[in-house]
């Protein structure tokens, strides 16, 4: 059984960290964690404006007052994800962002997450593009992190109900 899980972030830079962590169960139920970039040892500082305004939506303040701690965000995937054959994502920066926030935790994740296309490939041979035409004709992706992950667990399960009847 397989998990997609999506992260938002405060910019797209080197620089930035995860904000929120969304996933989507085999079910169709979601889970939104938002995160308080406070509660990290690092140096979480980096903010980019035009993500907060045109994208997700979400301010510092915001996840100060509302967010979990780091530790918290990954004690929870930790004990939610773990049961899971695959944890899946769409996007490299995702892999940044989970690697940055368990660093901050001091943690390891219990489970591997791996780039949907590269999942893809190796279980059944479809290309990305497949995968990436039909999260296309979902229309454009809420970026909010469970919505998203629900996003994307509808266009792989397209992709893979139309090579199951091919």
């Amino acid at each position: 059984m397989w998990v997609t899980l999506d992260f938002e972030a405060s910019g797209l830079t080197e620089a930035s960290y995860p904000i929120e962590v969304g996933y989507s169960l085999p079910d169709g139920a979601g889970v939104s964690l938002l995160i308080n970039p406070a509660s990290s040892p690092e140096s979480w500082q980096y903010w980019d404006d035009h993500a907060e305004i045109e994208i997700h939506g979400v301010s510092r303040e915001y996840l100060k007052i509302n967010g979990l701690s780091v530790f918290d965000v990954c004690t929870h995937l930790n004990n939610t994800l773990c049961y899971f054959d695959d944890v899946l994502c769409d996007s490299q920066w995702d892999l940044f962002w989970l690697g940055r926030l368990y660093k901050a935790a001091h943690m390891r994740p219990t489970f591997t997450l791996t780039e949907v296309g590269h999942w893809l490939h190796r279980h059944d041979g479809i290309d990305r593009q497949d995968f990436l035409s039909a999260l296309a004709s979902l229309g454009p992706a809420p970026h909010r992190a469970e919505a998203d992950a629900k996003h994307i667990r509808e266009a792989l399960s397209m992709v893979l109900n139309r090579q199951s009847c091919s």
